[in-house]
């Protein structure tokens, strides 16, 4: 097996706890002029944090040599395709899954799962849905940080659940759709993933919801192989 790919930063050797300037920096709000803006799902804009801004933030809240994030394993690939509800058209596309592990010195190592798409077969549009896989999941993992690393933004504020955003629209629809291809429907779907996380598919938020895409799609290749 290969040794893990370094992405960002280089730890030099640990301290206990994180120092009171970086919780200090870590507990206030994220300046509203590095958020971005994207059209999602029907239109819909959607507020998001840049990766570049997030390795900035990184860099500028724990310091240079002092945090690193690196990919646990090689990114994974599954064929996929939708149906269009409206038309009936089949649409295939791609989707990678990367596992990130985020470490930084005097705290405990932070992984998430990450995803990137795409509908070109070309090489150049496949290293781009890679990048963006490895990209989400280190930003997924930083989230766990704090509001520095946008977290506020996917979260409802007065009830502290995770808000209704396209991301999360996005990616359920993904499940559903990975259902659908292991010959469930989406009932059946939303029932046994309930049963697995433990609380009520509706209730899961974007991290959640990324790493069942990632057990579906291996579930599905494992199915695709077996056939």
């Amino acid at each position: 097996m290969s040794a893990p790919l370094a992405i960002a930063g280089d730890l030099s050797p640990p301290r206990i706890g994180l120092p009171d300037g970086v919780l200090q920096q870590l507990s206030q709000p994220l300046d509203p002029n590095l958020i971005a803006q994207r059209k999602g799902a029907k239109g819909r804009p959607v507020r998001y944090l840049e990766g570049h801004q997030a390795i900035n933030q990184a860099n500028r809240i724990f310091g240079y040599g002092r945090w690193g994030a690196r990919v646990v394993s090689a990114p994974s690939y599954q064929d996929l395709t939708r149906t269009d509800r409206e038309t009936g058209e089949v649409q295939s596309f791609g989707m990678y899954w990367a596992v990130v592990c985020v470490e930084v010195a005097g705290c405990a190592p932070r992984s998430e799962v990450g995803c990137g798409f795409t509908l070109d077969e070309s090489r150049e549009a496949h290293d781009t849905a890679i990048k963006a896989a490895v990209t989400d999941a280190m930003k997924r993992a930083l989230r766990q940080f704090g509001d520095q690393f946008a977290n506020a933004l996917y979260q409802r504020g007065a009830t502290g659940r995770s808000a209704v955003t396209p991301e999360v629209t996005d990616l359920r629809a993904t499940a559903l759709r990975l259902g659908a291809q292991l010959g469930l429907s989406d009932t059946t779907t939303r029932q046994q993933v309930a049963r697995k996380a433990g609380r009520p598919f509706a209730d899961l938020n974007a991290g959640e919801l990324a790493r069942v895409i990632r057990a579906m799609a291996d579930a599905l290749g494992r199915k695709q192989r077996a056939a």
